[in-house]
């Protein structure tokens, strides 16, 4: 049963001195900003319970390059139509409509993969690069026959992704 808080003197009992009732309104007003402060707060801790677990280095490169050598049959087959240096319609209509997915896709699964700890700017540089290039060559499909994804290779390579821009 909930008991209703009294200012005054229960029946039959002597009032309590001025410093006495001080005393429970502070207690009162301390318990009552804990329990209003119990549901407040930042909700980091439930965040980082709920985000994915963090991967390493190892597993990241793995899924990456699997990311990577999935895409790699597409580019391949898309590549040999480019060697017989088809007209520039075509050349755009492979960039857009084979070249830039496909790389798009390759980078939205490796980002989210996650990040290794300690690897953050790594990872993102590299994938900035990467972006970057895909940028290029969407708006100039021309850099098709050139290695515009080498900026790219020099981070990711030696990283370990080595099946993300093989040929660079």
């Amino acid at each position: 049963m909930i008991r209703l808080l009294r200012f005054g003197p229960n029946p039959g009992e002597k009032e309590a001195p001025p410093s006495a009732r001080l005393g429970r309104l502070v207690m009162a007003g301390i318990l009552a900003a804990g329990v209003g402060g119990a549901g407040c707060g930042s909700s980091s801790s439930k965040t980082a319970s709920t985000s994915t677990p963090a991967i390493t280095k190892a597993e990241f490169v793995a899924k990456a390059n699997a990311i990577c050598g999935k895409a790699d049959p597409v580019l391949s087959a898309a590549g040999a139509k480019l060697e017989a240096q088809p007209p520039k319609a075509e050349i755009e209509a492979l960039v857009k409509g084979t070249y830039v997915p496909s790389i798009q896709a390759q980078i939205t699964g490796i980002k989210a993969l996650g990040v290794p700890a300690g690897e953050q700017a790594t990872v993102t540089s590299m994938l900035g690069l990467a972006q970057g290039d895909l940028d290029k060559i969407e708006s100039n499909p021309a850099l098709v026959a050139t290695d515009v994804f080498a900026d790219f290779a020099k981070v990711a390579h030696p990283y370990g992704l080595t099946a993300c821009a093989p040929t660079s």
